[in-house]
């Protein structure tokens, strides 16, 4: 019997993305994935993702269909009902998922409505951890001081410093970025699928530049908790206002404290999807706090096909619509979950305009990456440049 194991062979694998918008196939996705040498006869080759048609990450999903000329092409075509989904490939359980040629070779992809992708596959086996990058300068891995309200649970923080500031003095105040989902930003050995931001090699290369002054950041971890504890800290609510409260009155004075920072420094907020949501909230919500935020592909009003809707502008509306206090970026790439959320994106950018923001060329910018998905690999693309503009604002 012929193994499971499938080799491509030759130079980098091209993800083809082409629109569908003939009448015909109007809202039909067509997802290929392709081969180097066919399956057994016995095996099939299954979509499954994040939506209930796709299975709900059960490992099995929807079943794909060989090529009837060409044994090494699997192709599967349907009319998806959200207009954005997250997949993998399995050969029917998660024992023999597919190994994709790409450098993240086990991240989910991103799926939406008229899409027409072909992907390329290593192998099918166990999904296998790798771990992209490195940690340059000084990381100190600790935990976030206790919430005196007794709300928000005390989590793990990673403190980067460009060096060891124990052994080496740095000269005049240095620059704060205070970031969110924390075990993404600078160790890949933390981060959800072995990549990280490169926060880091950023701040050292535009530092070694002379484009930012000495930076350190501090970043939080995620809420692990269920419940949807995540999206309701870093959104507008009950819990999110305890969350924004606690970084404010807890965490900001504890690194002061501990000597890091002090009244010269400029202190910035970045994050990403629900992190770019808590960005805006915390450059709206607390004026002369914050000196600027990167918002990105920001989860500002999505609405999905099981009914979740994630809505941070009408609240803020209700709050009478305060413009964010400090520079603001925003950027959101063009497919996948990050084209699901560009209406609210837009949504938002065209109420700030309406009611007269930014007023300055120097507040306000948005950018818009169309080739990119909603991942750690596109906001690790995207990061240095926000971080630059962002630094170098009068």
């Amino acid at each position: 019997m012929m193994s499971r194991f499938i080799w491509l062979v030759g130079g980098l694998s091209m993800v083809l993305v082409v629109a569908c918008n003939s009448s015909d196939t109007q809202g039909q996705t067509r997802i290929a994935l392709m081969t180097e040498e066919p399956l057994p006869l016995t095996d099939t080759v299954f979509v499954t993702g994040s939506s209930s048609e796709l299975g709900g990450w059960n490992g099995r999903g929807l079943a794909m269909q060989r090529d009837a000329t060409d044994p090494n092409t699997w192709a599967l075509q349907f009319a998806p009902k959200d207009s954005a989904f997250a997949y993998k490939f399995t050969l029917g359980t998660w024992d023999f998922e597919a190994k994709l040629q790409e450098g993240l070779a086990f991240r989910d992809l991103g799926g939406w409505q008229d899409m027409d992708t072909t992907v390329h596959a290593v192998s099918f086996g166990p999904a296998k951890r790798v771990n992209i990058g490195q940690v340059s300068g000084h990381l100190t891995l600790t935990m976030s001081p206790a919430d005196p309200k007794g709300i928000i649970p005390s989590r793990r923080m990673w403190v980067w410093t460009p060096v060891d500031l124990a052994r080496v003095k740095l000269d005049g105040p240095m620059d704060l970025l205070l970031m969110s989902d924390g075990q993404n930003c600078i160790d890949p050995s933390t981060s959800t699928f072995g990549v990280d931001w490169a926060v880091d090699e950023a701040i050292l290369t535009l530092m070694k530049q002379g484009k930012i002054p000495p930076t350190i950041v501090v970043a939080l971890d995620c809420a692990t908790e269920s419940g949807n504890r995540r999206r309701l800290e870093y959104g507008p609510g009950t819990l999110g206002e305890a969350y924004t409260d606690y970084l404010v009155h807890t965490v900001l004075p504890y690194i002061e404290a501990e000597g890091n920072i002090s009244e010269k420094s400029r202190v910035f907020f970045a994050g990403s999807s629900m992190g770019g949501v808590l960005a805006f909230r915390l450059l709206t919500e607390y004026p002369r706090v914050f000196d600027g935020a990167l918002s990105f592909s920001p989860a500002v009003f999505v609405e999905t096909g099981n009914g979740l809707v994630v809505d941070a502008i009408t609240p803020w509306k209700e709050r009478g619509a305060p413009f964010p206090d400090g520079h603001f970026y925003m950027d959101n790439g063009g497919i996948g979950l990050d084209a699901q959320l560009q209406p609210g994106i837009d949504r938002l950018k065209n109420t700030l305009s309406d009611l007269g923001y930014p007023g300055t060329e120097h507040a306000f910018k948005w950018v818009l990456d169309s080739k990119a998905d909603h991942s750690e690999v596109a906001w690790k693309k995207r990061f240095p440049s926000a971080f630059e503009w962002l630094s170098s604002q009068p």
